[in-house]
């Protein structure tokens, strides 16, 4: 029996800055390749270039990285932006608080699934072809989301690591065969 391959496509990562409050309009200002526009979304949008990764930045000290493919540009792209804001003069206390929120990863499982079978064989799952061509496979542990496809592809969300990701390739591999 062979798990899956696998290949993260997003992590999201969320700082806060203990004791921040941002003037989101200066900051737009200050920042390169950062948008504001409170009438359309209350933060701003801002896109990191080295690594890539974009962020959703909250007048209440919060700063959502989206985008990197692996968590080491996710961490670096957080700790770049941290010194870009030191930069621009606005008064950081410390270093922020990061989590990781959600890994989103592709899965190639190497064969054809039935998916009728498998939402008649397992309780966890939801099944409508006529609403969404994927089966929905929810997992207890790890608590993640898995999408299976006919085509043997699917999609892993709401791992907090990579071990997540692995442990559900295998989950669903065994309990499948």
């Amino acid at each position: 029996m062979v798990d899956a391959e696998y290949e993260i496509e997003n992590i999201v990562l969320s700082g806060t800055y203990e004791d921040t409050e941002f003037d989101l309009e200066g900051l737009a200002d200050l920042l390169e390749n950062a948008r504001y526009d409170p009438d359309i979304f209350p933060g701003i949008a801002y896109r990191s270039v080295n690594p890539t990764a974009s962020f959703l930045i909250f007048a209440s000290g919060k700063a959502n990285c989206v985008g990197a493919s692996r968590l080491v540009d996710a961490e670096n792209a957080n700790e770049k932006l941290t010194e870009e804001l030191r930069e621009a003069g606005v008064e950081i206390g410390g270093e922020p608080e990061v989590k990781v929120r959600n890994m989103v990863a592709s899965f190639d499982f190497g064969r054809e699934f039935d998916l009728e079978t498998i939402a008649r064989d397992f309780r966890n799952t939801e099944y409508e072809p006529e609403v969404f061509p994927g089966l929905v496979f929810r997992l207890d542990e790890p608590k993640v989301v898995v999408l299976l496809f006919v085509s043997g592809k699917g999609v892993c969300a709401g791992a907090k690591s990579e071990s997540d990701i692995e442990e559900a390739a295998g989950r669903i591999t065994e309990a499948i065969g």
